[in-house]
């Protein structure tokens, strides 16, 4: 009922149903394309719109009047060609020769020199650009993008031209192509790194391999100070070096050898370099032998620095009332100069401090094109001891994608309320209690 309805209406008004359906598409598979393959998790309306008007005029209304009213003319036929049986067209020789023929003009000359080259242009001025710069890269990748158009849309037109009642053929069209979106979304939707909050919690755990989750829900301990054994020295062992195999296996065997024990440890890899950073407990009396067997390592620089990794009684603490907000942040676009300054003085003007951040930086072809560009993204924990306004970081966070050209979000995820640093040392852990952004708020 419902889709002989849409028919009727299809038949009756074809070129506003075009319009209306093109335009809906468009906006749909911009909106796709942001939720799936960039990952956006604030959608740019601007963008879309634009698209979306780009495919009422020119989907709806420039490839209507192509393919309805001048191919009717130039093919007096082709409407009943198109109704006729199939047995019926194998044998209909003219009716098939200007079908083809309407498929040269529409995929060898309409979007070569109409479709792509407006296409190149209105994606050039959204992204700030000029139409010149279209042209340009359009010149630049003609030649795959017109390879990959053919092997899908030939066939496409194929059967538009032989099959499709007048009215349906620009529904066809626009069906077609959300497809082909529904398809490049699912093949490249892992394109892109993406950490999860398990995942980024996982990433900072110690050296047993356990999350350190506390780690976030305190204002300057690590963990509660019952947790630590004051009896023993704590070090602050800081090594970098060209990256290797066995590099960390070093460390951990003149460690172990001493009988210390790796509480905490970071690991990254800097371009060629590594770097790590250990937290690590031993008995006191062989502290200055474990510090000048770390330093006499071959083939990497190590510090060791004392450190008290819990709360004293005579330090100050950031919050009483431990954390109240804390979120995974997440930023990705094209690398410029003062990116990460903007960022973190976004975090650092709506009161978040940072427990993690990881930057990495790569190279990808630019979407659609084969143009190479730089391309950043960021990943942390970032956390609030003070109640958050969540609408106004979410404006700021909108105002930062809309002046950069960046894509960045920051997911708020549950506290971990089972450690306290700031409660009796004879605390024990409580159950987990999950809370909203607003302090002591209890959630389910």
């Amino acid at each position: 009922m419902v889709f002989a309805a849409i028919g009727r209406i299809a038949k009756e008004h074809p070129f506003k149903f075009g319009c209306i359906f093109s335009a809906a598409k468009t906006s749909f598979s911009d909106w796709l394309v942001q939720t799936t393959v960039e990952k956006r998790q604030h959608i740019d309306w601007k963008r879309n719109a634009t698209f979306g008007v780009f495919g009422l005029f020119y989907l709806g209304g420039v490839q209507y009047s192509i393919y309805v009213p001048l191919f009717s003319r130039l093919f007096p036929g082709a409407a009943a060609y198109s109704a006729l049986p199939l047995s019926a067209k194998l044998k209909d020789v003219v009716g098939t020769r200007n079908m083809l023929t309407q498929v040269f003009l529409d995929q060898f000359v309409h979007h070569p020199l109409m479709y792509f080259p407006c296409f190149y242009c209105l994606k050039e001025v959204v992204n700030g650009g000029q139409i010149s710069g279209g042209l340009d890269k359009y010149k630049q990748n003609y030649q795959e993008d017109l390879i990959a158009l053919w092997k899908l849309w030939v066939p496409s037109t194929i059967i538009n031209f032989a099959f499709m009642p007048m009215h349906m053929r620009i529904p066809w069209v626009a069906s077609t192509s959300l497809i082909w979106t529904c398809i490049l979304s699912y093949m490249r939707g892992d394109s892109d790194i993406e950490t999860s909050a398990d995942a980024a919690m996982d990433y900072t755990g110690g050296s047993q391999g356990k999350p350190l989750q506390a780690l976030y829900d305190l204002g300057v301990a690590g963990k509660p100070s019952y947790l630590y054994d004051k009896s023993k020295a704590h070090m602050l062992v800081t090594a970098t070096g060209r990256d290797r195999i066995g590099f960390v296996s070093e460390l951990s065997t003149v460690i172990a050898s001493l009988g210390g024990n790796i509480l905490d440890a970071k690991m990254y890899k800097v371009g060629r370099e590594f770097v790590t950073i250990l937290l690590v407990e031993s008995w006191p009396t062989v502290a200055k032998q474990m510090t000048a067997d770390l330093v006499a390592i071959n083939g990497m620089q190590v510090s060791v620095q004392q450190s008290q990794p819990w709360h004293g009684e005579a330090d100050s603490m950031r919050c009483k009332d431990g954390v109240c907000f804390m979120g995974r942040l997440e930023a990705a676009g094209t690398d410029s100069p003062g990116v990460l300054q903007r960022i973190t003085g976004l975090l650092s003007n709506a009161g978040l401090d940072v427990t993690t951040l990881s930057c990495t930086q790569h190279c990808q072809n630019s979407l659609g094109t084969n143009e190479l560009q730089n391309v950043f993204q960021i990943t942390g924990i970032v956390r609030a001891f003070v109640e958050v306004d969540q609408r106004a970081l979410k404006e700021q966070l909108v105002q930062l994608e809309s002046e950069t050209g960046i894509r960045i979000g920051i997911q708020e995820t549950y506290v971990d309320e089972s450690f306290s640093a700031f409660g009796s040392p004879d605390r024990q852990p409580s159950r987990l209690v999950k809370t909203r952004s607003n302090c002591g708020t209890p959630r389910g």
